[in-house]
């Protein structure tokens, strides 16, 4: 974001001056705010990229700044600055929603990196909004969303093979979106005006298959009292899709074949052959040719199956997704609700990126569910995160001063000691140097010594690792793990 729109208020005019010229010399737009209230006049004229607000002035304070700035636009990072800085009113801060605390006296290099970061993140959530977009716009027939590597050859195959009437085989762990894949081959299929009839293989009992599948004539068996078509007659001229094909026992494998070979099948009890033109597409996460091997599934099934493999990869291995479906689910679901603006805190986002997803994308999905119904926002803490995610979060490594407070109050470690035997800037600045090495040394620590894993933890690049480590007299060698 190399010109910005930032919102500057202090009740200190030399101040905003400086703010003023300083930024001003990056390139960016400063609108200057004399005091809380012009700040909200200010806030209803224009939309900032960003906030920098002082926390202690008199009327309106800083926090009341904050708080009309978060309802307004949920998106703008809010930098908070004072010289009345105490734990208590970072943990207040972050957890109100703002982007970052700066404690009075900083530097202008102090005071740039905060705001270059804030503008970074904002920068990160509008490609993943554009992204987004531009997916739907162009795969809207799909209903896709995903913008890794992975996933876009995921895209490319579905376009390639939708046309055709092969066989197509998806594989991936439970939750990857098996079932959004198929009914995205079968919406841009020539049969895309026909059915699409999903099958769970795994839910129907094994004694109940056959006739689900295939139909049943009258008296075919106990309770038989009518004739009933299949599922396979439903499906007739549109996409058949078995999920977790390989649930099927050996005899409904058979009649399968058949379908797929001569098209055509009978139903349980009776003789007439019965014709059907369909595509069936499979899906399991199952490993099927190991299954094949040990007798539990017909290879010559398996061929007609798997004619082109499609693989869905875990969401832990595409977490570049993750922010794009997070923006995505949360909007439709807002939609669905109708509720208001919410957004995920800087800390929460970061913790779902971390996040392993075992549950894959189906489990992000409820995760969007429950927040967007039971959280209070409108911006959402790690405490209105479900249980089923939040007991297994990663912990976070805190970037700033501000946000090691907060993550020092939940995990209870002790912060650095405060030296009361010193005047007040010595004190802070001894209170400072003993934080900033703590925290490069357990953030290493915590990546087992990888710099490009810590520094995109932290937020910062491998220099600022390396200039960190070396104004601190540390090295690679103190902390247990490995260079990278």
């Amino acid at each position: 974001m190399s010109q910005a729109l930032i919102l500057c208020v202090d009740d200190e005019p030399d101040l905003l001056d400086t703010l003023r010229r300083q930024l001003s010399r990056l390139g960016h737009q400063v609108i200057l705010a004399g005091s809380g209230e012009e700040a909200l006049v200010a806030l209803t004229r224009h939309r900032p990229d960003l906030v920098i607000t002082d926390l202690m002035m008199p009327d309106i304070d800083g926090m009341q700044v904050l708080e009309r700035s978060v309802e307004l636009y949920p998106d703008v990072p809010v930098l908070l600055i004072t010289a009345y800085a105490t734990v208590q009113t970072a943990v207040d801060a972050i957890r109100r929603g703002a982007y970052d605390y700066v404690p009075k006296p900083f530097t202008h290099q102090q005071l740039m990196v905060v705001v270059e970061r804030a503008l970074a993140q904002l920068r990160l959530q509008d490609e993943n909004r554009r992204l987004m977009e531009q997916l739907t716009g162009e795969h809207d027939n799909l209903g896709i969303v995903g913008g890794s590597a992975s996933m876009r050859r995921v895209l490319e195959m579905v376009r390639r093979v939708a046309p055709t009437d092969l066989g197509v085989l998806i594989t991936g762990e439970s939750g990857t979106g098996k079932e959004v894949v198929a009914r995205a081959l079968h919406r841009a299929s020539v049969r895309a005006d026909r059915s699409f009839v999903p099958v769970d293989c795994g839910a129907i009992p094994s004694n109940l298959m056959e006739s689900e599948l295939f139909g049943h004539e009258k008296g075919a068996f106990t309770g038989a009292s009518t004739a009933r078509a299949g599922l396979v007659h439903e499906a007739d001229g549109g996409t058949f899709f078995l999920d977790e094909v390989g649930e099927l026992d050996g005899g409904v494998q058979v009649k399968l074949l058949r379908v797929l070979q001569e098209r055509e099948y009978r139903r349980v009890g009776g003789n007439k052959l019965m014709s059907s033109n369909l595509r069936v597409v499979a899906a399991t996460n199952r490993d099927l040719e190991q299954a094949v091997k040990d007798g539990q599934f017909r290879e010559d099934l398996y061929h007609r199956l798997n004619v082109v493999r499609v693989v869905l990869p875990p969401l832990r291995d595409r977490p570049e997704d993750i922010p794009i479906l997070l923006d995505h689910f949360v909007a439709r679901e807002r939609k669905r609700n109708g509720r208001g603006e919410l957004r995920f805190s800087t800390e929460v986002r970061d913790l779902l990126i971390g996040y392993a997803w075992p549950g894959n994308v189906r489990e992000l999905l409820n995760c969007c569910k429950y927040v967007v119904g039971l959280a209070e926002g409108p911006i959402v803490h790690v405490d209105d995160l479900p249980h089923f995610v939040r007991r297994d979060l990663p912990a976070a490594a805190p970037r700033t001063a501000a946000q090691a407070a907060v993550g020092g109050a939940s995990s209870g470690a002790e912060g650095p000691p405060v030296r009361v035997d010193l005047p007040y800037k010595a004190a802070k600045r001894a209170w400072l140097e003993h934080f900033e090495t703590e925290y490069i040394v357990r953030l290493l620590e915590a990546h087992d010594g990888n710099i490009s894993q810590a520094a995109r933890t932290a937020g910062i690049d491998r220099k600022s690792i390396q200039r960190l480590m070396k104004r601190n007299d540390l090295s690679l060698d103190e902390i247990d793990g490995d260079a990278s």
